[in-house]
């Protein structure tokens, strides 16, 4: 990655972006650039000079461009044909269509993306993560969730990051294991266990997991409640319409309450 793409328009959600985005772009050493898109070329002179005053309220500095298209959608997510190039998004709240927890625009760029989207919810807390120490990464033992993993090794590289694997074993799986002397908490980290040891042969790198248990949303919410300076990084398979993702609307509950950024990724191969 050479360039962050930070996508606006004039709103207070897409200032969370901004705000993202500079820290991000600081942080790994690349070009920040804002990008907006209008369907008219009359708004596109009034968009860029609202853009340009955000980045002088915020005190960053990048590039402005504004598109003029039909499709903010395709407009944005056609920045990512440059694989050199990353995109930050802010979500908005809206409740209660899952889709909506994180805007249809967003929604929309994240499925037609390559790479991981990265966004920041409503309870995004920039004080609280002013840079990426840590990346959790959400596995659940499917070829899904794990299409993340190269792309969390990447973001690791590139920021300087540890990695940390979770995976939640929800209230029903985890009554359904017997507990004698033991044995039950070997079977829930055996998988974990197994795929740190094998991604820390293969890449070189150390890397830390942690079993939760409970509603996988707010297992992941809770232990990320007092975390500080992290990323978490999941798969989404973002379907149109109302979009269902992993364990039902997981990725659009938790993006809806965490606060750190969370970079999604919906693999190309899912139907």
């Amino acid at each position: 990655m050479n360039k962050l793409h930070v996508a606006m328009d004039e709103s207070d959600y897409s200032r969370r972006g901004l705000r993202l985005g500079a820290r991000l772009a600081a942080q790994s050493g690349v070009a920040l650039s804002l990008v907006s898109v209008v369907a008219e070329p009359a708004r596109a002179e009034p968009r860029r000079t609202a853009l340009a005053a955000a980045l002088e309220e915020e005190g960053a500095t990048a590039e402005v461009t504004v598109l003029i298209g039909d499709s903010a959608k395709d407009a944005l997510a056609a920045l990512l044909d440059d694989d050199q190039a990353g995109l930050c998004m802010s979500a908005h709240g809206r409740r209660p269509v899952p889709e909506m927890l994180i805007g249809s625009v967003t929604a929309g760029v994240v499925r037609r993306a390559p790479r991981p989207v990265f966004l920041c919810g409503p309870r995004y807390a920039p004080d609280r993560h002013e840079r990426v120490e840590t990346i959790m990464v959400c596995v659940d033992g499917s070829r899904l969730s794990e299409a993340i993993l190269p792309h969390a090794l990447a973001l690791s590289a590139r920021f300087g990051a540890r990695l940390q694997l979770l995976q939640v074993i929800d209230v029903s799986a985890a009554a359904a294991v017997p507990r004698d002397g033991g044995h039950a908490d070997v079977m829930e980290s055996g998988y974990l266990h197994g795929l740190a040891r094998r991604l820390g042969h293969e890449h070189g790198v150390e890397v830390d997991w942690e079993v939760l248990h409970g509603d996988p949303a707010d297992a992941i919410v809770g232990y990320l409640a007092d975390s500080h300076n992290a990323m978490l990084a999941m798969t989404t398979h973002g379907r149109s319409g109302l979009s269902q993702v992993v364990a039902g609307s997981v990725s659009h509950e938790v993006l809806h309450e965490v606060r750190c950024p969370v970079a999604v990724l919906r693999p190309a191969d899912v139907g």
